[in-house]
């Protein structure tokens, strides 16, 4: 399909094809990105929740000429079992484990389509915006966790264009809700832990505000970054240097637990939830080589007043990626976003040359320009 018969595409084809334009995917691009290494989707295998349907979805899944793919939430690809020779074919074009498939990296696929409409999606052939995958033909499916509504992930069929059986989207939806089923009745109920810490300092656990302070949102901001656990002796460098005393982090913890309960485990201390953070996103976003999506994320510094080692030098790294990132992508929106973090005059500079005169945002980045270099 070329972009000028996008207009007799299905809707769900032509709502795709636009956002993965609007994010500037290059229909002649070559392979989705590899992010993780194999080492490291082993661990992030370890730790999600989809894990445990894994087998029952290779089971109802197998078939000849096709490969089964699991990926998370953010479309990095976790699980790709099948046909040998399908599977050779998949790794030529990165279609394996570590690589991403989301929309707005690699453009129109059923898993990261079905990813943004939370909808069971096949993308045919030339469907697929990048012109790579035309041979492809692939089925796709969400999976929610059952206790909180939560997207945890999609499932996928995809094969050579020439070998997959019509029939296969409607089993991969099926092999979705039975994962479903399976999470409902053998999985327990994964908390959820939200932190807000981008220019403030707000959290909550399922949808309850947590009263934290300070120090107990620079503990959770190292569990975060750490999902394996920590010791205390450890979170005590990474919280006070040199200085740290692993008896004060063990009285920090122990009130902290009394809002988390069974979330907060020990030996090693690490978290028992899906932990989701604005800063997390932030990291994920620019890992993925994904700019825009980082500076939407980015609220402004993590814990701005923090003092901690471990926070300092995290908020300097995160801080420095984005404007890095904003500065070379040059998009307008990002820039406009990340300017309103402070007063940058680079930024403010290069805000000041792309805004047209007639703009009525033109004459307040001006005064902010003059005041930044004054």
């Amino acid at each position: 399909m070329d972009p000028v018969e996008l207009g007799a595409a299905r809707p769900v084809i032509f709502e795709s094809w636009r956002r993965s334009l609007a994010a500037r995917v290059d229909p002649d691009r070559h392979e989705a990105p590899v992010v993780y290494e194999l080492d490291e989707v082993a661990d992030l295998r370890g730790a999600h929740p989809l894990a445990a349907t894994v087998p029952l979805l290779t089971h109802t899944l197998s078939m000849d000429d096709t490969i089964m793919i699991v990926t998370d939430t953010r479309g990095h690809v976790l699980w790709c079992e099948g046909d040998n020779q399908v599977r050779h074919k998949a790794e030529r074009v990165h279609l394996t484990e570590g690589s991403r498939w989301s929309e707005d990296v690699i453009g129109t696929n059923a898993m990261g389509t079905a990813l943004v409409t939370g909808k069971s999606v096949t993308v045919h052939s030339r469907e697929h915006l990048v012109r790579t995958y035309h041979g492809w033909t692939c089925a796709a499916s969400p999976i929610h966790d059952p206790h909180t509504g939560l997207l945890l992930g999609v499932v996928d069929v995809s094969g050579p264009l020439k070998t997959m059986h019509p029939a296969v989207a409607q089993l991969v939806s099926a092999a979705a809700r039975l994962a479903e089923h399976h999470l409902q009745r053998f999985a327990p109920r994964q908390h959820v832990l939200t932190l807000s810490f981008l220019g403030g300092l707000r959290a909550d656990l399922d949808g309850r505000p947590l009263a934290l302070t300070l120090r107990n949102a620079e503990v959770l901001t190292a569990l975060a970054l750490h999902p394996k656990g920590l010791t205390a002796e450890q979170l005590a460098l990474l919280l006070y240097g040199e200085r740290g005393n692993p008896t004060t982090v063990r009285a920090e913890l122990h009130r902290l637990r009394a809002q988390l309960g069974g979330v907060l485990l020990t030996r090693p201390y690490r978290l028992d939830a899906v932990v989701r953070g604005d800063f997390l996103d932030v990291r994920t976003a620019l890992r993925s080589g994904d700019a825009g999506r980082a500076t939407r994320h980015y609220g402004g510094d993590l814990l701005p007043r923090s003092d901690a080692p471990a926070i300092r030098e995290e908020r300097a790294d995160l801080a420095a990626a984005v404007r890095k990132g904003v500065l070379e992508r040059g998009d307008l929106d990002a820039l406009l976003s990340f300017a309103d973090n402070g007063e940058d005059a680079e930024v403010l500079e290069r805000l000041h040359s792309l805004l047209p005169v007639t703009d009525p945002r033109h004459a307040l980045v001006s005064s902010r320009l003059r005041r930044a270099l004054e």
